[in-house]
């Protein structure tokens, strides 16, 4: 093989990691850098001078793909040139449609140099998967049974809170297929509108009826059954059902007022340490914060290069998911979680549970006055959006203190698209905010880059993980 070709595939190697260094470690600090004209508009065409316009342009592309990887097929090589076959994988961070391109790449080397690169592919096809058109991507409330479904919403939200609080789909994963009759008896119910709830049920996709026997179907098995702990994310419903529901049916007030409705006392103290003030809420609140990070969290295992480090901390790390499914993943790590003294109990016992404890500890600790963990990589998992502006940049800037030359901030949520106008799950999560929390808000990706830039990190980019979330990683 020869020496041009193996130094190419490492950059691409080094890429697919996400470790960028590495990556531009083959390039001539002065390499050209030429990409189509057709995403000009984006700020992605054209040609760029030097590594800092290079890095530049790594970063407005992380903006305009939540997903972006290099696929080479075939290596051809000619004296200093080296041209690459293959196909670029993308997710457009807007639209979350994902789709496949053919790429041509030329590379053009001196002295183990890479002095020139250029990117030759059919931009109209990227477009295609940026600026899909079609209510499919957008859905709107167009028709009158439409705006009937969402005006009610609720109806649907409480069958399925109710069937996990009643423990059904727990039930029916023991228990294998039963009759209604049987689920009355077992589940202690009363017998008038049994039938309909669990057909509701089948009628959501969540069971099946065979022979007027029910059973859980994938979905529900996988996510619902709540002896599946890596999976389960039914604490999070038990928790709008219980604490979430009624404060919601006063949004117009908190609209008139600007104050949540989370019925805390004036006076006391903030909604955590009222919240963890109850130990059961507090294990009720601890699975919720599980079950709704459940799809992030398996995400951010693949997608952070964590060969490269040996520390990670989780700050409002709640019950330890995080830390312990990264760990379990990934043998050489040790990890730390941050968050209130309230919290240890939890996080103890899912390190015992899971059989990483030796490798996982937990700081009690107030991030208002205290400072944070010291580690390779930080992570803040749904925490920035509980705060006001002041305090989001605060925890940045505390971030960034706590980490080495190297290290990365990972800052996951449900990011509001760039235009506010396709993620409503994330504009919905804001209005929570106003809810349940008294200066709280959801941001976007490109928000959430300027913070970070201001904080003094730098190769900063937004790549999607799961559903309406994404993340926001930045480097020391």
């Amino acid at each position: 093989m020869s020496t041009n070709t193996e130094l190419i595939r490492t950059s691409y190697a080094a890429f697919q990691r996400g470790d960028i260094d590495a990556a531009l470690s083959v390039f001539h600090p002065d390499v050209t850098w030429t990409h189509p004209n057709g995403m000009a508009d984006y700020g992605l065409g054209g040609t760029k001078k030097g590594l800092d316009e290079v890095r530049a342009f790594m970063a407005r592309a992380r903006t305009v793909f939540s997903e972006l990887r290099q696929e080479p097929h075939e290596f051809l090589e000619s004296g200093d040139r080296v041209v690459v076959l293959g196909v670029l994988h993308m997710r457009g961070a807007r639209s979350g449609v994902a789709g496949a391109v053919r790429m041509v790449h030329s590379w053009h080397l001196a002295d183990g140099k890479v002095t020139h690169f250029e990117d030759l592919h059919d931009t109209h096809d990227v477009r295609r998967i940026v600026e899909p058109s079609g209510p499919q991507h957008r859905p709107r409330l167009d028709a009158p049974d439409r705006i009937i479904d969402a005006g009610l919403g609720f109806w649907t939200a409480k069958v399925l809170q109710a069937a996990v609080e009643l423990g059904l789909f727990t039930e029916l994963a023991a228990a294998g297929p039963l009759e209604a009759e049987q689920l009355r008896a077992r589940l202690g119910l009363h017998g008038r509108g049994l039938r309909d709830f669990l057909d509701a049920l089948v009628s959501l996709g969540l069971l099946e009826r065979d022979d007027g026997r029910y059973r859980n179907l994938p979905p529900a098995d996988t996510f619902l059954d709540a002896s599946k702990t890596d999976s389960y994310i039914g604490g999070l419903l038990e928790v709008a059902s219980q604490q979430w529901y009624d404060p919601w049916g006063r949004l117009h007030e908190a609209l008139r007022t600007g104050e949540p409705q989370d019925n805390i006392p004036e006076g006391t103290d903030g909604p955590f340490e009222t919240l963890y003030a109850d130990p059961e809420r507090t294990r009720r609140f601890q699975r919720a914060m599980t079950g709704g990070s459940t799809g992030s969290i398996a995400a951010i295992i693949d997608k952070i290069p964590w060969s490269r480090y040996r520390t990670v901390a989780d700050i409002g790390c709640a019950e330890g998911a995080l830390i312990s499914r990264v760990l379990r993943r990934h043998e050489h790590l040790t990890g730390t979680g941050f968050d209130l003294a309230a919290v240890a109990p939890y996080f103890e016992e899912t390190a015992s549970e899971t059989g990483v404890g030796d490798r996982m500890s937990f700081q009690p600790g107030d991030f208002f006055t205290d400072p944070l963990p010291q580690a390779d990589v930080i992570v803040l998992g749904h925490t920035l959006h509980d705060w006001d502006l002041d305090t989001k940049r605060m925890l940045l800037r505390k971030a960034y203190e706590a980490l080495p030359e190297g290290g990365r901030v990972v800052v996951y949520e449900a990011l509001i698209d760039d235009e506010r106008r396709r993620n409503t799950f994330a504009l919905l999560m804001s209005l929570h905010m106003l809810v349940e929390s008294p200066s709280g808000f959801d941001y976007t990706g490109a928000d959430c880059l300027g913070w970070m830039a201001e904080a003094g990190f730098r190769d900063c980019y937004v790549e999607h993980l799961a559903g309406p979330e994404s993340m926001v990683v930045g480097v020391k």
